[in-house]
C-alpha cells in the first residue's frame, strides 16, 4: 500500500515556524544545532521532512498552533485519546469520512499519543462498536468493512512518522494466527513494536503456525507476537503447543493476544506471554529491548 506523498513532503523553515507559532530563526537554530533533523537543497536551503517535524513536536511536547499550515491531506485534530475522541472517531467512520478519520488519528499522534494508546483507546473500542451495528442496521456490515479499510490506510500513513529502526535492532515477527482474517491487530502490533525500537516483520492475517515458525528462523527474531481473534478448534491444539515448544527451544519470546486466546490449551498458554492490550505489548517489548541492550553491554 502506498503512503500518501503529502505525509512525506518536506517543510520550509518558515512553514514549520508558522505551524509552531515560533520565529523562523528559532527553527533554523534548532536545525543547525541538530535538534531537528533536516536536509539541505542544492542551494543550501533547509528542508524539514514531516517525519522529523512530528518527531520534534512529540519529543518536545509542542503541539502546532496552526496545524492547517502543515502539508497534510487534512489539518490534524489535536487532543488527547479519550471518550470524546473515540466518539468523534466512531462518527467519522459511520459517515465514511476518511479525511476526518485521518485528521483524528494523525492529530492524536502529533499531540503525543503513542500507537499503543491509539490502538487501545480509539481503534479497538470503535471497531468493536461498529461490529455490533449489523444487529440493528442493514448497512452495518458495509460500514464495518469500509471502516477497516479506512483505518488501515490511516495507520499506513503514520508508519512514515514512526522512529527509524537503528542498525542492529532486534527483530520480531507479528501475525494473525490460522483462520484469523483480521489485518488490524498484527499491523498495530508491528507498529507498537517499531515504536519500541524493534524491527517488526508482519506476516498479516490467517498465517499457518508452521509459517510463523519459519519466519522467526529466517529473520532471527527474538520475539513473536500472534493475534488470536477467532476461536481455535481443539484439533489444532497440538500445533499450538508444538509452536511454543520450538520457539522456546530457540529462546524466542512468544506473545499472544486477542478474543480467541481463551480457546488455546493451557499447556500452550503456560509457555507464552498473554498481552490483553497494545499498551501491555508495548510495555513488555520495552522490557525485552532493555534486557537485550544490557546483555550486549
Amino acid at each position: 500500500m502506498t503512503i500518501n506523498p503529502r505525509i512525506r513532503k518536506k517543510l520550509t523553515t518558515r512553514q514549520f515556524a508558522q505551524a509552531l507559532g515560533v520565529s523562523e530563526s528559532s527553527v533554523k537554530r534548532w536545525i543547525d544545532d541538530g535538534t531537528i533533523d533536516a536536509d539541505r537543497t542544492a542551494g543550501g536551503h533547509r528542508r524539514i521532512p514531516m517525519a522529523s517535524a512530528v518527531r520534534f513536536m512529540r519529543l518536545n511536547r509542542m503541539s502546532p498552533q496552526h496545524p492547517e499550515v502543515l502539508p497534510l491531506t487534512a489539518a490534524p485534530s489535536l487532543g488527547s485519546v479519550d471518550v470524546h475522541a473515540a466518539d468523534e472517531f466512531y462518527e467519522a467512520f459511520v459517515a465514511d469520512d476518511a479525511v476526518r478519520v485521518r485528521a483524528i488519528m494523525t492529530g492524536r499522534y502529533m499531540s503525543g499519543a503513542d500507537i499503543a494508546s491509539i490502538g487501545d483507546g480509539l481503534v479497538r473500542p470503535v471497531l468493536e462498536r461498529l461490529g455490533e451495528l449489523w444487529r440493528h442496521d442493514p448497512q452495518g456490515i458495509l460500514v464495518e468493512h469500509r471502516a477497516v479499510e479506512t483505518c488501515i490506510r490511516a495507520l499506513t500513513e503514520l508508519v512514515a512518522w514512526l522512529p527509524a529502526i537503528p542498525p542492529g535492532a532486534p527483530t520480531s515477527v507479528t501475525a494473525a494466527g490460522p483462520d484469523d482474517p483480521y489485518l488490524l491487530s498484527p499491523m498495530l502490533a508491528s507498529m507498537v513494536l517499531q515504536e519500541q525500537g524493534i524491527q517488526a516483520r508482519n506476516l498479516g492475517p490467517s498465517t499457518p503456525l508452521e509459517t510463523i515458525e519459519l519466519a522467526t528462523v529466517r529473520y532471527g527474531a527474538i520475539m513473536c507476537s500472534v493475534s488470536v481473534g477467532t476461536v481455535q478448534a481443539r484439533h489444532c491444539h497440538a500445533a499450538w503447543i508444538r509452536l511454543a515448544d520450538r520457539l522456546g527451544a530457540n529462546q524466542i519470546r512468544l506473545i499472544v493476544g486477542g478474543r480467541g486466546v481463551g480457546s488455546l490449551p493451557n499447556e500452550f498458554l503456560s509457555r507464552a506471554r498473554v498481552c490483553g492490550s497494545m499498551i501491555e505489548l508495548g510495555s513488555y517489548a520495552a522490557g525485552v529491548v532493555g534486557g537485550v541492550s544490557s546483555a550486549r553491554e
